[in-house]
């Protein structure tokens, strides 16, 4: 199931174009079962949805950019490609990150507060997401609109704070995700009833709606699992 908002009022990203995606029987239906933010109980999915990945790499705006993340392993995911959405390896480790470097997959890696105490891991640079760093910054500013999570190109990790009720999790294997609790969860609980019912479909249809030049994130919680109905 998928939700499309054209303009987005979500204080992080700023006004762009975001989606939601959640399975029909568990909103963390389409993440993967071996994401470590998974809380206790979710029924994640087995496998990624080659169909719906691929309509995901296809749904850029005319003349823009579009960027996601994905827990699925770095491997199963698709190098970046000019024209397309920058799928991010989202990892648990800075290990698992520097791995999807070498793999020339883009990564990011969400870390517990504590655990911020470097700017290089294994020789790759590790850069702090921009917009934890000021209130008034967004993915709408950064990059200079491109945003570093847009460029695919990169050769260095972009590391995100744990945030959420759930912070505390993150990093122990028992959860931690940001969208289990609080506004992005009531948004995620409303896709599974009401979002559209073919998700690849769907997120083409809206890319093409889009404004030349605009920005999409996709899934801004969600991934690119296979679903169970």
């Amino acid at each position: 199931m998928l939700k499309t908002v054209a303009i987005s009022s979500n204080k992080k990203t700023g006004p762009v174009a975001v989606t939601y995606r959640s399975g029909e029987a568990d909103i963390f239906g389409t993440c993967p079962k071996t994401c470590g933010l998974l809380p206790c109980g979710a029924q994640g999915a087995a496998e990624a949805d080659p169909e719906y990945m691929q309509a995901v790499l296809d749904a850029v705006p005319r003349n823009g950019v579009a960027w996601t993340y994905s827990h699925f392993p770095a491997e199963q995911l698709p190098a970046p490609q000019a024209g397309k959405t920058v799928i991010n390896a989202s990892c648990d480790s800075l290990d698992a990150a520097v791995e999807a470097v070498a793999l020339n997959r883009p990564a990011v890696v969400a870390l517990p507060a504590q655990e911020w105490k470097t700017t290089e891991h294994k020789g790759v640079q590790i850069v702090r997401c921009p917009a934890e760093l000021s209130d008034t910054f967004t993915c709408h500013q950064c990059g200079g609109g491109r945003p570093l999570c847009a460029q695919g190109d990169r050769e260095y990790v972009i590391a995100f704070f744990a945030h959420g009720p759930s912070a505390k999790r993150v990093g122990t294997g028992t959860g931690g995700c940001y969208g289990s609790s609080g506004p992005v969860a009531i948004q995620w609980r409303a896709t599974k009833t009401k979002g559209a019912p073919n998700d690849a479909e769907a997120v083409r249809a809206f890319a093409r709606s889009l404004p030349p030049g605009s920005m999409l994130r996709h899934h801004v919680v969600g991934d690119m699992g296979r679903a169970a109905a």
